[in-house]
């Protein structure tokens, strides 16, 4: 069957693409299906409607889809088996309410090819390797019943889950990014260093390494830190400036207005390696030298000192800030912008799906 002359008809079951508040996948299903639907193929997109916040919807509708809502799983399961059925395509999302249910009636119901897209592989293998009933996670008796597992993880985390739990066919589709929502635009430098992300306590040891300290060490450098439930953020440096809440259209503006982007993914992922994130990929997509902390596989997506920098150190930020001429910094920025162009837009992973569909569809 060619993906060139065959119009597939596509149904995604997954968190909200209407809301993208505290949803960070949203963008990511936005991206797959607005290329899919470049490339003439049809999504229908079912979400679970939620009552308490749909005031936070920052799209009303899809231009690329359909997107349908449903109350409840009975209700998905009763009024939705036909588009299930009819469907070229079966793709369910994870972190859903009750995935293992909807899990078993796609496997049992659907005739086309089923997908289960996996946003969390470190939660997975918790979960499917204690044996706890996790509500919106697989279980051991439905994770190998897809025809193809795919996973924003990569490496040996999945070929082992893959090998263990029997299934056919596990492949990474990473996250990405649209080049024309992250892009380098010429405006003054107000930042030697920023970071965005939500307070987690795991990593708030190396924010403390990586960015408070070279701000207290350089008192007349400015940092800047954006994201939410910070406890403590009126004993930072006041060369820190604070933004409790950034709104997703004033990223780029916020990655570009950085001489350099600190970037560190949650510690679960960073353990795991082989799973470059978004905000990594959006940095760079903007053309700003980022630094990060090493995992695993990073060599794979990034060439440490020339397409970014990997620091363990306060002094290894400071070496780069103002050890390292600007012309330098600038060099290794442009090189990431142009290794994500080249294999890290939604493009590409709408590519790599298809092609993912061919490879089990024959």
């Amino acid at each position: 069957m060619s993906l060139t002359h065959h119009t597939l008809d596509v149904v995604m079951i997954g968190r909200s693409i209407l809301s993208s508040s505290r949803n960070p996948v949203a963008e990511l299903y936005r991206g797959l299906i607005n290329e899919l639907a470049h490339r003439g193929h049809r999504t229908t997109y079912l979400e679970p409607y939620d009552f308490g916040g749909i005031a936070h919807r920052d799209m009303l509708r899809s231009p690329y889809c359909e997107v349908w809502t449903y109350g409840d799983v009975d209700t998905l399961l009763e009024e939705y088996l036909p588009a299930i059925q009819s469907a070229d395509l079966v793709l369910l999302g994870s972190d859903v309410p009750e995935t293992d249910r909807i899990a078993q009636w796609i496997c049992n119901e659907a005739r086309g090819i089923t997908i289960y897209y996996d946003t969390d592989l470190a939660r997975t293998a918790r979960v499917l390797a204690s044996g706890e009933d996790c509500g919106n996670c697989l279980s051991r008796d439905s994770v190998g019943s897809f025809h193809l597992y795919l996973s924003t993880t990569g490496g040996p985390a999945l070929e082992q889950l893959a090998r263990i739990h029997g299934m056919p066919c596990a492949r990474p589709l990473y996250e990405s990014i649209d080049p024309f929502a992250f892009y380098r635009m010429d405006i003054d430098k107000s930042y030697d260093l920023g970071f965005m992300g939500n307070f987690k306590t795991e990593r708030y040891d190396l924010i403390e390494a990586l960015l408070l300290a070279p701000a207290r060490t350089t008192p007349n450098r400015q940092f800047v830190l954006a994201g939410d439930n910070y406890p403590d953020s009126q004993a930072w440096p006041q060369n820190v400036t604070y933004l409790e809440h950034l709104p997703h259209t004033n990223h780029v503006d916020f990655y570009n207005r950085q001489a350099c982007s600190l970037v560190l993914g949650r510690n679960d992922r960073r353990t795991l390696g082989h799973t470059p994130s978004r905000q990594l990929l959006a940095a760079a997509a903007c053309g700003v030298p980022v630094l990060t902390a090493e995992w695993d596989g990073i060599g794979e997506f990034f060439e440490d000192r020339r397409e970014l920098y990997c620091v363990a150190s306060q002094q290894d930020v400071l070496d780069i800030l103002y050890g390292t001429d600007e012309t330098t910094r600038r060099r290794v920025g442009s090189f990431a912008r142009a290794r994500v162009l080249a294999d890290h837009t939604t493009s590409h992973r709408a590519e790599q799906l298809l092609s993912y569909w061919q490879e089990v569809a024959d």
